[in-house]
């Protein structure tokens, strides 16, 4: 008797383009959430940081904002948990005790390559993500 094994096709890496934003101890933050999302994925390129004010909250420190191409072999839905994860250790809580203030904020804009597309559309659209995206323009174009 012979038995079939299958095995599960891995996905190919993706092209990833993430947002990252800080209000509090920026630098730091920032820092450590590179730092992490180098040991988790494939770090292919990273912008350099950029203030803007904060959006929608009267009161909130300004932000630093730095965007990051990342390479990922699995799907969206499984991209936004190890984020969210990320954000959690360092020191991210939901829903926040001061809505003024985010230690940590990542957010998967959308995908770079061949199928590219955006998949967060307020933030790719934003004020605040418009300098850091373009200094990705050569490793990556979103539509």
């Amino acid at each position: 008797m012979t038995t079939a094994t299958t095995t599960e096709a891995q996905a190919a890496p993706v092209r990833v383009v993430l947002l990252l934003g800080s209000n509090v101890d920026a630098d730091i933050h920032l820092d450590a959430a590179v730092d992490q999302l180098r040991r988790e994925f494939t770090l292919v390129a990273s912008s350099s940081r950029h203030p803007s004010a904060a959006s929608g909250i009267d009161g909130a420190p300004p932000y630093l904002n730095q965007a990051v191409l990342i390479e990922f072999d699995g799907s969206r839905d499984r991209l936004k948990p190890r984020l969210r994860a990320i954000e959690a250790r360092l020191g991210r809580v939901r829903p926040s005790p001061d809505p003024r203030l985010c230690p940590i904020d990542i957010d998967a804009i959308g995908r770079c390559d061949a199928e590219a597309e955006v998949w967060d559309e307020k933030a790719y659209a934003a004020n605040y993500a418009r300098q850091p995206l373009a200094e990705l323009g050569k490793f990556c174009t979103l539509p």
